[in-house]
């Protein structure tokens, strides 16, 4: 019996727990949606209020739910590439993804790679992303033939275990948020910046705190940065999230 070969990359479904409530949530408010619509007891115009309300919630959701569902498998992989794209690549590169979880990043860059190599660092945490391992981010990277340019380590942000002035390029997508408290942001943008090269790139990606990146990169002498979003769909986000997500990358550059 021929054994079943995983042929396409996994790279997970993003905040499970999010997602789980939007869907659960959903079909809850869709259950009582169809037996108010149904039912005689309340008055024509009661009934009219509460089938309206019940059908705005159930439309956003499970709207919520299948968007967060589309953004984990398809418009993720498409942000990776046109971030990545922005890079000048030479081949050479010494990478580093912080927070690298099942590999998107990491393996989006080590396809860039000739004689460079390409290192995640994570603290697998099953809360922010579904089954993240660092077996998930290896497996991918065999998959998408990087695996030689590839190695995975386990390491906090604030305390990256890496020399000054190490890496080409740093980075980091929907991963420094996850810090709750500013001060230790503030860690992990310095510890990015100390093992950036002069000259080097970083590629922040996140769904918050974009403007607080870009303050702390300049008062600590980074150049050239720049914001990456999408303004009609930032718009559209924050409308339905009231305010609270709108992924977009912060750029910047390691002074010489």
């Amino acid at each position: 019996m021929a054994k079943n070969v995983q042929s396409k990359p996994n790279y997970g479904i993003d905040a499970p727990g999010l997602l789980r409530f939007f869907f659960i949530s959903g079909a809850v408010a869709l259950a009582i949606f169809l037996v108010v619509l149904f039912s005689s007891v309340l008055g024509q115009i009661p009934k009219i209020i509460v089938v309206t309300l019940l059908g705005i919630a159930v439309t956003y959701l499970l709207g919520m739910g299948c968007f967060m569902l589309y953004g984990s498998k398809v418009m993720k992989l498409k942000d990776r590439d046109k971030l990545l794209n922005l890079v000048q690549w030479s081949g050479s590169e010494l990478v580093l993804d912080v927070g690298c979880g099942r590999g998107l990043m990491l393996v989006g860059a080590a396809k860039h790679l000739t004689s460079g190599k390409a290192i995640g660092i994570d603290l697998w945490s099953q809360q922010d992303q579904a089954n993240n391992s660092s077996a998930a981010a290896l497996s991918n990277a065999a998959i998408e033939g990087v695996t030689e340019c590839v190695e995975i380590k386990t390491a906090d942000m604030r305390q990256l275990p890496f020399s000054e002035n190490y890496f080409d390029v740093v980075l980091s997508s929907w991963t420094v948020h996850n810090l709750e408290a500013k001060i230790d942001r503030e860690k992990a943008l310095s510890e990015i910046i100390r093992v950036l090269k002069p000259n080097g790139t970083v590629v922040l990606v996140d769904i918050e705190h974009q403007d607080e990146y870009a303050k702390y990169f300049e008062l600590h002498g980074m150049t050239n940065i720049q914001f990456y979003n999408n303004p009609i769909r930032d718009v559209i986000l924050k409308a339905l999230t009231f305010g609270s997500f709108a992924p977009s990358a912060v750029l910047a550059c390691k002074a010489a």
